[in-house]
């Protein structure tokens, strides 16, 4: 009666815990800063496919990518890509299912706006977009509260929204290599107040 009682005991603890560890597996893909900085990066589309749902990091740059190859789609549990040095202008509108994307660097590019997509990944951390020819940041970008770490340096830049200043979490935001004036510095400045931002010396465009 004892070894009875007690294995029901047991299950009854079991059916407790159970929501709880199927709420955990649930939120798993969503790694930590220090499980993201520890999991394996993959340099190989090949090799990354062979186990999807095991791939959290992935490098595909400077590979002369004109589109981004499909095949990342089934990468449910991305949280990192890297497209730097590549060709792309564009992203494929699947890329916002990628809801765990936690940093993306696509620098060296040939994006002349920022991509539809990154205004859907909410918890998006670190965006790096350096050297492109993007001429302004979309007012949807004010959405992204966990955003730390924006990289635009060397680019387009001249259209900067209101709604920024949404972007509580930012830090750091690099502009340098981009001819501002001293007005659009100052701007840029009080609508990011809490932000260090990197910029280059003013120019006295037109003056």
């Amino acid at each position: 009666m004892r070894c009875g009682s007690s294995r029901t005991i047991n299950m009854h603890r079991l059916l407790l815990l159970l929501p709880l560890l199927l709420g955990f597996s649930a939120k798993a893909q969503l790694l930590s800063q220090i499980e993201l900085d520890t999991v394996r990066t993959y340099h190989s589309l090949e090799s990354a496919l062979k186990h999807p749902d095991n791939v959290y990091r992935l490098d595909l740059s400077h590979q002369k990518l004109k589109e981004v190859p499909e095949d990342v789609r089934k990468l449910k549990n991305l949280n990192a890509l890297d497209l730097g040095h590549n060709k792309l202008k564009e992203l494929p509108g699947w890329m916002n299912e990628l809801q765990y994307m936690q940093e993306f660097s696509a620098g060296k590019n040939k994006f002349t706006e920022i991509p539809n997509a990154v205004c859907q990944w909410k918890h998006l951390k670190r965006l790096d977009l350096h050297q492109n020819q993007i001429t302004g940041i979309p007012k949807c970008m004010g959405g992204l509260k966990e955003l730390f770490s924006l990289d635009l340096w060397s680019n387009d830049l001249s259209d900067f929204p209101d709604e920024i200043s949404g972007m509580s979490s930012l830090r750091f935001l690099d502009l340098r290599a981009i001819a501002f004036k001293q007005n659009e510095i100052e701007l840029i400045s009080s609508l990011l107040p809490s932000v260090k931002i990197f910029f280059s010396q003013p120019c006295n465009c037109g003056q």
